[in-house]
């Protein structure tokens, strides 16, 4: 009896074990079927042909933009560079040597006027006066050219002298001597005028050929301490001070001739639009600056960064902007246009056709009558900005249709 109670139940296992893998498989079989039933009626009720129709994936989905009171800024606009007005060095003429400073009369940031003390190198005062100034003697009482013209003409410019003849009288001996005077210096001596020149034995006095007389040296202009300078005013950018030595590599001085100002480049058509006296609009980060045209230089090729055309120079017009103008910042030059405000629409709703040109409007935004957008025709004023400012049927709040 014992014998036989095991081996019933290994049958017993075995027999579940068959059976439990014929569910098995009829489960697998089933769902298989189910499957299979469902992708069917996916793809009848999804029908992929209906979503990639070529119809409807061409098809033009109306969009409107709203008609809007707006400014329209129709001006060319150039890129522009403030740039630093062009400098000059004040050089002095020590035949050789290399005189030092013993006075000190400039300072960066200081203006320099024709008249002006310019500096006392070496013991001896120099000045600046208008050039062109063709200075290459001392000038003593009787000489004649036109250095002595030269000289007048500057003496007259800035009130010391009241006529020039190209022959150095008294009237202008004494107007060099009081122009000296006003800084505490005179004249020279030690030239004897051209006149009363001859040769004589070293170590002898020149006599007078008329009376035989001994002749005193001459009081002269000293042409070296005189320099000429290009424009009335000038801003010193840097300057030489007590003790140092003056050469050609450091000057006494270094003036700006100009004030900073605003160029950019236009190309052959732009230029012949540009006149010398245009007002033009200059926008120095935030601000909007008015200026001037004062140049419209020639055509000049490609080259060391810059781009082929023709050089504007753009001034302010008020003194006071001259503060803004900082070198090497980028701005921006507008031309001559309108900005006034006017009934604005995107470019891109202005249509065109044999009839002329307009736009697809639908009064006052309504959108509840669908895509039913009419044919209104306009008149383009002037455009800027993506805008166009336009005059014809349209009030402000209409909707304009766009691509």
């Amino acid at each position: 009896m014992n014998d036989d109670r095991p081996r019933q139940g290994t049958a017993t296992a075995v027999g579940l074990t068959r059976l439990s893998r014929r569910w098995l498989v009829f489960l697998l079989a089933i769902t298989a079927v189910l499957s299979a039933g469902v992708g069917l009626l996916a793809g009848r009720v999804f029908d992929q042909s209906e979503i990639i129709r070529p119809e409807n994936s061409m098809a033009e989905i109306p969009v409107y933009a709203t008609v809007e009171n707006r400014t329209v800024d129709d001006r060319l606009t150039y890129s522009g560079v403030i740039k630093a007005g062009p400098t000059v060095p004040i050089q002095i003429d020590e035949e050789g040597q290399e005189p030092m400073v013993v006075r000190q009369t400039l300072k960066a940031g200081d203006t320099l006027e024709w008249g002006d003390l310019a500096g006392v190198v070496s013991g001896k005062p120099y000045f600046v006066l208008p050039a062109p100034l063709p200075l290459y003697r001392d000038l003593a009482r009787g000489d004649e050219g036109d250095d002595v013209l030269a000289l007048q003409r500057a003496l007259m410019q800035i009130g010391y002298l009241s006529h020039e003849s190209g022959h150095l009288d008294g009237a202008t001996m004494e107007a060099a001597s009081s122009f000296f005077a006003s800084e505490g210096f005179t004249l020279s001596s030690g030239r004897i005028p051209s006149g009363q020149i001859q040769q004589v034995e070293p170590g002898a006095t020149p006599e007078s050929p008329e009376t035989g007389d001994s002749i005193s040296p001459a009081v002269s202009i000293p042409f070296r301490q005189l320099i000429g300078l290009p424009v009335a005013r000038a801003t010193i950018v840097s300057a030489l001070g007590i003790g140092q030595k003056v050469t050609d590599q450091s000057p006494l001085a270094t003036v700006q001739t100009q004030e900073n100002f605003v160029e950019f480049v236009a190309d052959v058509e732009q230029a012949g639009s540009l006149r010398v006296g245009q007002d033009v609009t200059v926008r120095i980060a935030e601000k909007q600056v008015p200026g001037r045209i004062t140049e419209v230089g020639p055509f000049t090729d490609a080259g060391n960064g810059r781009r082929a055309g023709n050089p504007v120079t753009v001034e302010p017009t008020a003194t006071a902007d001259l503060a803004l103008l900082t070198p090497n910042l980028s701005v921006t030059v507008a031309g001559q246009g309108s900005t006034a405000q006017a009934l604005a629409v995107p470019l891109s709703g202005i249509r065109q056709d044999a009839e002329g040109t307009y736009v697809l409007s639908r009064r006052g935004g309504d959108g509840d009558s669908g895509d039913q957008a009419m044919r209104v025709p306009i008149t383009v004023l002037r455009s800027g900005g993506g805008f166009a400012a336009v005059s014809g049927e349209l009030s402000q709040g209409d909707e304009v249709r766009i691509s």
